[in-house]
């Protein structure tokens, strides 16, 4: 039923674009004058800039977009974090908007009693989440990461509903920034919560992987393909660089600061595949 809703739409939505190449759009954000807002500007990054990217819709003639997002280390960890979700957002609004009605529109609709008891346990996870986050993320590196990804989760989701901008803002509401993130756990969530439904994610398989040693242990080859729904096929090559520390207090940067993966709109990790670092390690 939902492949069937979604398949038409998704359709007209690739084939809108009007032009014959795709044309690379550039963004940046800086902190306001309050110390708190963030502004978000068109362009190549200016002085000042806390984040900024560069994004190419070219699924029309490729079947890829591509966005490169980048962050400056004199700036805290979790501001970075922020602008870099709002910066994304900002550049990648028109194709999170269209996943996000091919993907997940109909999702709760169809099933509104299971999507009731899943968002009261995400509630629980995320303050609890959150506590930990704090408790923790001066001394744990564990804990700093994942204090970083809800920040950067917070901006991606504030400026994709349209919320003020404030670095200060944390990620503690079920939006719909957290179901373009959420596919993996849906997966387990669905059969903990007794979800019998056709559309259910966990009965669509996805991705297989070959690796291969050769040599004497010399190297490893990887190889890998992706499989999954026809609705899901609006994907983004996405490549970050974000000079984050081990802990909110240290000054050593982490060494996987630049990965590059194959993902979503919307989505913060590949899902899919492996991430590629450029210390050759994947």
């Amino acid at each position: 039923m939902l492949g069937i809703l979604a398949i038409p739409l998704l359709v007209l939505q690739v084939a809108a674009a009007p032009t014959k190449y795709s044309k690379c759009q550039y963004a940046w954000a800086s902190v306001g004058t309050s110390g708190d807002d963030l502004q978000i500007h068109d362009g190549k990054p200016g002085p000042g800039a806390v984040a900024w990217g560069s994004f190419e819709n070219d699924i029309r003639f490729s079947g890829w977009a591509f966005l490169n997002m980048e962050s400056n280390a004199s700036y805290a960890d979790e501001i970075q974090a922020y602008a870099a979700g709002a910066v994304e957002a900002y550049l990648t609004r028109d194709l999170m908007k269209k996943h996000y009605n091919n993907m997940y529109a109909h999702y709760c609709k169809l099933q509104p009693s299971f999507c009731g008891r899943l968002e009261k346990f995400l509630l629980k996870n995320l303050k609890y989440s959150n506590r930990q986050e704090h408790l923790h993320q001066s001394t744990d590196p564990y804990w700093h990461m994942v204090h970083l990804q809800m920040k950067q989760l917070s901006g991606l989701s504030d400026h994709f509903e349209n919320k003020t901008l404030n670095i200060s803002n944390e990620y503690l509401n079920v939006t719909k920034a957290l179901y373009f993130n959420l596919d993996g756990d849906l997966i387990d969530l669905a059969g903990v919560i007794n979800e019998n439904i056709l559309n259910s994610i966990d009965r669509t398989p996805a991705c297989s992987a070959l690796i291969k040693v050769v040599g004497d242990n010399e190297d490893i080859l990887v190889g890998h393909n992706t499989w999954f729904v026809y609705r899901s096929m609006l994907r983004i090559e996405k490549r970050y660089t974000f000079p984050w520390h081990y802990t909110s207090k240290s000054s050593e940067i982490i060494p996987g600061r630049t990965i590059s993966m194959s993902s979503y709109p919307g989505k913060l990790v590949s899902l899919v595949r492996f991430l590629t670092f450029p210390s050759s390690t994947a």
